[in-house]
């Protein structure tokens, strides 16, 4: 899984200096296009011609519908994909110019319920990418113990449990902290409350936009829930056939459509 090389490249050496994002443009994207291989042959085109802008402490939610092109463009940001044509920039600088590990070590990546490991207790899990980053024993405890105490997991309660002890909603809260270990300027997230029962989803709404007040980061949520992109965002783009049809804040998609598609998506999704 693309998810568990992420993790896995966290313990590798690296070659190049820390990701720091200070302020400005965070994540840039020009002219991205990518082309997979069909079934056939055939070419697939998920993203096409994408320009996008991300701005530091922005949240920014990417939706459509399935197979629209929104999780391969948050792949791209990260490298567990690579672009076909165009460039992917984060703090100006050509992510194809920096070390893959150092990269990812500054991108926190949540996925759909918490992508934990079964066989990990929780706190082994939040643990796990700064014991690949090869951090003391000590200072990983303490680490975990914040970062569950952030999430209103406390480690005394729920550190030594392992996930399948755990409510959705809770495994999501785990994924949520181990995405923050290394303290990354940005976080991408995929999905990270699909997954939940309404009443869940609402609660784990409002604790998110709690903790993004208090670590304030650059976050790219991927959805197909049109009013939880509203809620969460500062900003929403609207995908179809790889393409960003529309960006904007709910009063911007309301006031003024950019078509056809994009009013039949709202009118589908909203009430």
């Amino acid at each position: 899984m693309a998810a568990e090389g992420a993790f896995e490249d966290a313990g590798k050496t690296a070659r190049s200096p820390p990701l720091t994002c200070h302020g400005g443009r965070v994540i840039e994207l020009s002219k991205v296009r990518k082309v997979f291989e069909g079934p056939g042959g055939e070419p697939v085109v998920a993203v096409d011609d994408v320009d996008l802008r991300v701005e530091a402490g922005e949240i920014l939610c990417l939706i459509g519908t399935s197979g629209c092109g929104k999780t391969t463009t948050m792949k791209l940001i990260n490298r567990l994909i690579e672009p076909t044509e165009g460039v992917v920039r984060i703090a100006g600088e050509d992510i194809r110019q920096r070390d893959t590990i150092e990269l990812r070590r500054g991108i926190g990546y949540v996925i759909q319920k918490g992508g934990l490991f079964p066989h990990m207790t929780i706190a082994r899990n939040v643990g796990l990418v700064a014991e690949l980053a090869g951090w003391e024993e000590d200072r990983r405890r303490r680490r975990v113990a914040e970062l569950l105490e952030l999430v209103n997991l406390p480690a005394e309660t729920f550190g030594a449990r392992f996930p399948h002890e755990l409510s959705g909603g809770q495994r999501q809260r785990v994924g949520v902290a181990r995405a923050l270990t290394l303290d990354p300027p940005i976080v991408l997230m995929d999905e990270p409350f699909g997954a939940l029962d309404p009443i869940t989803r609402r609660q784990l709404h409002q604790e998110f936009k709690q903790l993004q007040r208090e670590v304030s980061k650059t976050i790219i949520i991927v959805t197909h829930d049109m009013a939880e992109a509203f809620e969460l965002g500062d900003s929403v783009a609207l995908m179809h056939q790889g393409r960003i049809l529309q960006r904007g804040q709910e009063a911007d998609f309301r006031a003024a459509p950019a078509d056809d598609y994009v009013r039949t998506f709202l009118e589908s999704h909203l009430s």
